[in-house]
């Protein structure tokens, strides 16, 4: 099962944002709020956090999975509206996020999309343009917060970035994989592979995970899977990996040319749902580097 509509998912997660552009406020004794989101959904998430009464001054911390404009969007409005909230990411990532050549980047795509949509570039007078992002807790493997209560634990999980971090909720069994696992896809009752950095290490990060107890799977992109198809997500997400890593090599093998194999690929990705926001020439040169790395070509 997969919960899309934002709202409680257990008395102590609040699901934030929408389907799409996921956010998670976990309440312990302090609060931490999981992933960056975006910045034309900070309004949306002002709203929730006023119609669910959450006091802003018990949110201490907020956790950035990665690097991705999707996925830290959203934090330098944050910051700006909540100097108090400490920002949490692996130090691969508080490196990205504060270089020029990737801040420029993600603040050109964020007002691309800002125009695109016909969104504000302003919220409660707080500009909406990407800036660096200080990070104030740099995580690894074994680190955790204790927020009264609840513990995150961080376990750091390339693959679809070398930066990528994920968290779990021992108390809760609840998995927050941003981008690192692959997205269940309800129409095709199949999961949808994000290797996007490197094929290697992303299996890898999946085998890391394979000891947890896992109940819930809280994505950055979808929403949160429940049920036996949670608890069985990752041996169903390794199983997905090495098929479609196959699948590459197979087809490779018929089409004997690189260019067409990643223009395929990034069309069948496109047309998801999940991918629809991306501009086309971006999922290109992404899913090339998939390609690439699935081949052995990296």
């Amino acid at each position: 099962m997969i919960i899309q509509e934002p709202g409680f998912i257990t008395p102590q997660v609040l699901f934030l944002g929408s389907r799409n552009i996921c956010m998670y406020l976990v309440m312990g004794e302090q609060h931490a709020m999981v992933g960056g989101g975006v910045a034309w959904e900070v309004s949306r998430l002002e709203s929730q956090l006023d119609h669910y009464r959450v006091d802003r001054e018990k949110i201490r911390y907020l956790v950035v999975s990665h690097a991705h404009y999707d996925h830290c969007g959203a934090v330098p409005y944050i910051m700006k509206k909540y100097p108090h909230i400490q920002i949490v990411a692996s130090a691969c990532a508080a490196h990205i996020m504060n270089k020029p050549q990737a801040i420029e980047m993600m603040r050109s795509v964020n007002r691309q999309t800002l125009n695109a949509l016909k969104r504000p570039h302003r919220v409660d007078d707080i500009p909406l343009d990407f800036q660096q992002i200080p990070v104030a807790h740099p995580v690894g493997d074994g680190d955790h917060l204790d927020l009264g209560g609840l513990t995150l634990r961080f376990f750091q999980t390339p693959g679809h970035s070398r930066c990528s971090l994920t968290a779990y909720i021992p108390e809760l069994g609840m998995f927050f994989p941003a981008d690192s696992v692959p997205f269940p896809d309800e129409e095709r009752q199949d999961l949808t592979v994000s290797a996007n950095h490197d094929y290697d290490d992303y299996l890898t990060s999946l085998e890391k995970l394979e000891p947890l107890a896992i109940r819930m799977v809280a994505y950055e992109h979808g929403g949160v899977l429940t049920g036996k198809d949670a608890g069985s997500i990752i041996p169903r997400s390794l199983e997905a990996t090495r098929k479609q890593r196959e699948r590459i090599r197979n087809r490779y093998e018929e089409l004997q040319d690189l260019g067409l194999l990643v223009e395929e690929i990034a069309g069948k990705y496109h047309a998801l749902p999940l991918f629809q926001l991306v501009p086309f020439d971006t999922l290109r040169a992404i899913i090339g580097r998939m390609v690439r790395s699935a081949l052995g070509l990296l």
